[in-house]
């Protein structure tokens, strides 16, 4: 016959041996954490001495780190820029003349000279007439308030008339517009061809210079 006191003295001996065994393991692994972490608190402590040493340092380079490597050259916050933005220019009547552009660059910091990436512009000439301008690139010079507009100028005005030119000056004091190049006209009446033009907006005059050819249409002469 099987001794059940036996059987069961076999059990707990093997249940204390497995318990003894278990704290044994957890007594192991807490006395080498212990010991990992005398190893690694004396080299954390020495870091931490280092960076207190050279932290001075740093502090001292830290002006000059930011001015290479985060802050813009000098002069680059000098100028003026803008974008997607409207001009307003008055001339000697106080008359308002309202310009569009994509962006509006200082040319040199101080300089007043403004350059204009695709200026589109309403002047108006009197109470009733205008003028449509634009061009790719115009620069307006805030001193002597006169504004230049080049590569291809197209200009539309109020009475019924495309003109066509490369470049044209406007001076906002005399409120007088020139171009010395090659001009080309569409109106009502017919096409024109000319060497320059002159604009006095006061007057409401436009007097073409140089040779001037003009093609009048059938429908213009029985008018």
């Amino acid at each position: 016959m099987v001794d059940v006191k036996e059987i069961d003295s076999l059990f707990n001996e093997t249940s204390q041996h497995a318990a003894h065994k278990t704290e044994e393991t957890f007594i192991s692994k807490h006395s080498r954490r212990v010991h990992l972490a005398k190893l690694l608190l004396p080299s954390f402590a020495a870091v931490l001495v280092a960076l207190l040493l050279i932290f001075p340092s740093l502090k001292q380079d830290e002006k000059s780190f930011l001015f290479d490597i985060t802050l813009p050259k000098k002069g680059e916050l000098e100028k003026l820029h803008i974008e997607k933005t409207v001009l307003n220019i008055t001339d000697k009547n106080n008359r308002v003349n309202n310009f569009t552009a994509d962006n509006i660059d200082e040319t040199e910091p101080g300089s007043k000279l403004i350059k204009l990436q695709n200026p589109d512009g309403m002047m108006p000439t009197s109470e009733s007439e205008w003028i449509n301008i634009k061009a790719p690139t115009g620069f307006y010079n805030q001193k002597d308030n006169t504004l230049q507009l080049v590569d291809n100028v197209e200009i539309y005005y109020s009475q019924g008339m495309n003109i066509y030119v490369p470049d044209i000056f406007y001076d906002f004091k005399t409120s007088i517009a020139h171009s010395n190049n090659k001009v080309q006209a569409q109106g009502e009446m017919g096409d024109l061809t000319s060497e320059g033009f002159i604009m006095d907006t006061d007057k409401g005059t436009l007097t073409f210079i140089g040779k001037t050819f003009i093609k009048i249409r059938e429908a213009g002469i029985k008018e």
